[in-house]
């Protein structure tokens, strides 16, 4: 059986450590931080029905396999084991359009979607706002914990004898010619790089460049005191990459505002909410554009007005990475070595999924489901 490393340590790389081990290999996981230290522990927690078809199997197969390890977790995962569903709101009439989209993109995945018209909608969420233009029920929408899910993979893949190094990052690649033979100081059979954002400064040194955007979200988190919604209720995101920053733009203008919008409100059993989402371009350590939670709670106030009186309890952000078409980029990139990176903002959602074709491509077996959409060079 090979031995493989996995680079990165967020919920991408713990699931493919725990595939690879289920398979039986014999795994090395390397992260620089903690287990789900960066985005992987610092999202909204949930998996619901990605908006691009592409990705229903991989997602679908995702969600079956974190319902499976929900009891022999060593740590509680804390997911729903039926949907909680989602409230899909419009709230003016130039949202319908993108609402539709999403919704049609949706219902092709085999989620039902039922449209409110206003007495339902005030039975279903009576604290929304009465002047929405449109509202649609999804039959989706699992919640769980974002980093317990992280770990809880992670110590499944130790409890089959995966060695976890937390706390050591992986400088470089070593080879031997053309074949990748490991990380410095850790020889393998197989690398999968793993390392969200960090995933293309890794291979570069190699020849290899992948367009891999950092991308920030912010979320914040606040306490109305009592539980205000009872499904998860959201507007449209927006859709299309988040774009390169060119030098001369800073240079005249300064760094860009976040501009990527959405609203999100995710109640908790405690009471409390996590409100999101959005996205710009990394481009310093600290952000870019710290207005962001005051446009998040704005957003969300107009949908839950009650929220006016919630306690501001926290806010923070993550770095996602993010690819040109929004998919993933997964594969082989040159003997002994495997990238899988690129979920932007659904590193949870197509987690598992993406695992299980890491470790076929490892295993030199076919595919469990059509891979081509996510080939890392189809962008050269």
């Amino acid at each position: 059986m090979p031995h493989v490393v996995v680079i990165g340590g967020g919920i991408i790389g713990a699931a493919c450590a725990d595939a690879l081990t289920r398979r039986g290999a014999s795994v090395t996981l390397v992260e620089r931080d903690e287990l789900a230290a960066g985005a992987s522990g610092r999202n909204q927690g949930l998996w619901v029905p990605p908006e691009d078809p592409v990705l229903h199997q991989i997602a679908s197969r995702s969600l079956a396999h974190y319902l499976e390890i929900a009891d022999e977790a060593p740590l509680p995962i804390r997911i729903d084991a039926l949907p909680i569903g989602t409230v899909f709101v419009a709230v003016d009439e130039e949202s319908i359009g993108a609402a539709t989209d999403t919704l049609a993109a949706v219902s092709a995945g085999g989620f039902a979607v039922q449209e409110l018209d206003d007495a339902a909608l005030h039975e279903a969420e009576p604290e929304l706002a009465r002047d929405l233009a449109a509202a649609w029920f999804i039959d989706a929408g699992h919640r769980l914990d974002p980093a317990a899910l992280t770990v809880a993979l992670a110590l499944l893949a130790a409890s089959r004898a995966a060695v976890i190094r937390h706390h050591l990052s992986a400088r470089a690649l070593m080879t031997e010619g053309d074949r990748v033979t490991g990380v410095v100081t850790i020889e393998a059979d197989e690398v999968v790089v793993a390392a969200g954002p960090w995933s293309a400064r890794l291979l570069e040194p190699l020849g290899i460049s992948l367009p891999v955007l950092g991308v920030r979200g912010w979320l914040v988190r606040v306490a109305p005191g009592k539980r205000l919604v009872r499904h998860l209720v959201r507007t449209a995101e927006p859709s299309g990459p988040v774009g390169a920053v060119r030098a001369g733009d800073i240079a005249r203008m300064g760094f860009p505002p976040s501009d990527g919008y959405g609203s999100i409100v995710h109640p908790h059993d405690d009471g409390t909410a996590l409100i999101g989402s959005s996205r710009a371009a990394w481009l310093t350590p600290e952000p870019e554009d710290p207005s962001v939670p005051q446009q998040l709670l704005i957003s969300a106030i107009r949908i839950v007005p009650r929220l006016t009186d919630a306690l501001m309890l926290s806010s923070w952000w993550g770095l996602r990475p993010m690819t040109p078409d929004e998919r993933p980029v997964i594969g082989r990139l040159r003997d002994g070595l495997v990238v899988a990176t690129g979920h932007g903002s659904e590193g949870v959602i197509n987690g598992a999924g993406t695992a299980e074709l890491v470790a076929s491509v490892v295993f030199n077996e076919p595919p469990p489901f059509d891979a081509s959409p996510f080939e890392p060079f189809r962008f050269a």
